[in-house]
C-alpha cells in the first residue's frame, strides 16, 4: 500500500501540471501496490476541480482509480498535532505521514520537504 500526497493526484489529473509525467510514471510503476489517501488529502485534490466546476469528474478520477479514502480519527488528533508542532510541516503533510505510519505504509509525493520528513520517520518513500 502507498499513500498519496494530493500532489501526486494533482499531477496526474492535470495533463499540463509540472508534475504529469513523473506522476504517470510513478503510479504505473507502482500500480500493483494499492493506494491510499485521507479523506484530507482528497478534499485538497478537490480543492481546484471545484473551482472549475468539476468536481464530479474529478471524483470519478479517483474512483477509477480505486483509491481507498481514509477518514481522520479524533484519536488521531493529538498525535498528528505533535507532529506537526515537531515537524514544521504544513497539516496536509502531516496527515499523509501519520496515515503512512498507521496503515503502515509508503509514501508518493513530489514534496521534498516530505520526503525528508518520511525519512527521518523511518517511512519509505517511492
Amino acid at each position: 500500500m502507498i499513500v498519496l500526497d494530493a500532489n501526486v493526484l494533482i499531477g496526474l489529473y492535470d495533463a499540463q501540471d509540472a508534475n504529469h509525467a513523473r506522476a504517470k510514471e510513478l503510479l504505473l510503476t507502482h500500480a500493483d501496490e494499492g493506494f491510499a489517501l485521507s479523506a484530507l488529502t482528497l478534499t485538497e485534490f478537490l480543492i481546484r476541480p471545484t473551482a472549475l466546476g468539476r468536481v464530479t469528474e474529478a471524483q470519478d478520477f479517483i474512483t477509477s482509480m480505486d483509491i481507498a479514502v481514509f477518514p481522520l480519527l479524533p484519536t488521531e488528533a493529538e498525535y498528528l498535532a505533535t507532529v506537526r508542532v515537531t515537524s514544521g510541516l504544513k497539516l496536509p503533510d502531516v496527515v499523509v505521514l501519520g496515515l503512512a505510519q498507521s496503515l503502515p505504509a509508503a509514501i508518493m509525493t513530489m514534496d521534498e520537504r516530505l520526503v525528508k520528513a518520511a525519512r527521518a520517520m523511518s517511512i519509505e518513500v517511492v
